[in-house]
């Protein structure tokens, strides 16, 4: 026999889905930020290489989508470029408005507006992240010798953290100064 305090308790039901894709789950997700950012269909972001093409997709990124306070049809689409590819990339906005609007099927977005942002680089795919430029500058590592003069000029400091700084910091100097000597002749 079943006791009292069984009977008082129904057992939770669980939904039973099954295995899901991540993408399946993610798209939600997707669609409630796109939608805070104008994209009432979150294909633009999704597809952007596939609208833009791989060149422009490298340059560029859409932002927003803008309407107008009527919300008529010929919203205006906000892409963030580079300030030295944003010249290029307004060139191309008519380029870029019809084949978003190919893209629909109907004439979504009736101009476009190019933002500049200083963080941004090439390769803008991967996301918002800033890609590293390669620095082919001096070398200015110091040598074994400015390491030694370094170590030697911090001998007398008692504290090993401090002995330790001051003579990176020696050899360092030793080394900007090297550097420098080289680039004045």
């Amino acid at each position: 026999m079943a006791s009292p305090t069984d009977q008082s308790k129904p057992k939770p039901r669980r939904k039973q889905r099954g295995f899901q894709r991540a993408g399946a789950t993610a798209r939600g997700a997707i669609d409630r930020i796109a939608g805070k950012h104008g994209f009432a269909e979150t294909d633009v972001l999704l597809n952007w290489p596939a609208i833009a093409g791989e060149a422009l997709a490298a340059v560029c990124q859409p932002v927003k989508v803008s309407y107008g306070r009527e919300r008529t049809l010929g919203a205006t689409l906000i892409v963030q470029t580079n300030s030295a590819r944003a010249p290029e990339v307004e060139m191309k906005g008519p380029q870029i408005v019809e084949r978003v609007n190919q893209h629909y099927g109907y004439r979504a977005i009736r101009r476009l507006k190019v933002t500049q942002s200083t963080g941004l680089g090439v390769g803008l795919g991967a996301g918002f992240a800033e890609n590293q430029a390669a620095f082919a500058g001096p070398d200015r590592s110091p040598t074994s010798a400015e390491q030694a003069s370094g170590a030697e000029m911090a001998a007398g400091i008692q504290s090993p953290g401090l002995r330790d700084a001051i003579s990176r910091m020696g050899a360092n100097l030793l080394a900007r100064d090297r550097t420098r000597a080289k680039s004045n002749d």
